[in-house]
């Protein structure tokens, strides 16, 4: 076997190996290629960054890397590591760190990010050993948007552009990587903001075709007034009854958790966020 970092002539390789190394995860999913370069391009994955282990011709494991300036500082984001069945059990992921560390301190990365599941003891086990650490617990919802209509409605509009630096001051905690501001400017998002007198007390960002929610905040002071779940309730006429998911919550945003289990969200799956700073 062999290590090198991965090229765009690998894409093909890379779809195939990555569906059976998740085939019998803890949640199985599977990706076609239109999807695959829907996540590359969302998560700024950058294959040069990114590193393959290869038996003969096949590609056997590999780690996803997106990259990104945050705050002046390069940020790396594995997004993604698997490996098939029968190679797993072999110290892969140790060996594909200590391939492309040299590379990513070379190029000056501060950290690199990661999400696991949380009771994917193994992977935990096997990030811990390589020098990660977790720094949050993210929660994952899922299921129909069930809103009661409300008796108080405010003005909402589709919102054609996204202004940053208003939205951030809704926020309580930091949305993970997936949902970020980068995330949702690279690739085309769907958006609702809710007007007071003309002013945006709140919003949502979700995806109608992939039927994810990314973000949603309200202003401090124009709470428990129902625009969230306005907001909610215009998403759940978009997907037809369809369910949704909301994938990443900071588990220390207590009132968004008991928000979204509210509209009918379940909470089924965990992960933890865990850092390596280079």
């Amino acid at each position: 076997m062999h290590i090198r970092r991965l090229t765009q002539q690998d894409k093909t390789s890379l779809l195939k190996t990555f569906n059976d190394a998740f085939a019998d995860y803890i949640v199985p999913f599977k990706l076609n290629e239109e999807q695959l370069e829907f996540k590359i391009t969302q998560e700024n994955i950058q294959l040069e960054w990114s590193i393959g282990v290869f038996e003969e011709e096949n590609l056997v494991a590999f780690i996803m890397h997106g990259v990104r300036e945050i705050n002046s500082k390069k940020s790396i984001y594995n997004a993604g590591t698997g490996i098939i069945p029968k190679h797993r059990g072999q110290g892969l992921i140790g060996k594909m760190y200590d391939y492309i560390l040299p590379y990513l301190k070379v190029e000056q990365a501060e950290k690199i990010v990661l999400e696991v599941i949380e009771n994917n003891l193994p992977a935990i086990r096997s990030y811990e050993k390589n020098g990660f650490v977790v720094n949050r617990k993210l929660l994952c919802f899922g299921g129909e948007i069930k809103t009661q209509a409300s008796t108080n409605p405010i003005k909402i509009e589709e919102m054609k552009t996204l202004p940053w630096d208003v939205l951030q001051t809704f926020w309580d905690v930091i949305p993970s990587w997936q949902n970020d501001n980068q995330s949702m400017e690279t690739v085309k998002q769907e958006a609702f903001g809710s007007f007071v007198n003309d002013e945006l007390v709140g919003y949502i960002i979700f995806n109608s075709k992939g039927k994810k929610i990314s973000q949603i905040a309200v202003a401090p002071n124009f709470r428990r007034r129902g625009i969230g779940t306005q907001l909610m309730e215009q998403v759940g006429k978009r997907l037809l009854k369809e369910e949704a998911r909301i994938n990443n919550i900071d588990e220390r945003a207590q009132n968004v958790k008991l928000f979204f289990e509210k509209q009918g969200l379940v909470n089924r799956i965990n992960q933890y966020e865990m850092i390596k700073v280079l």
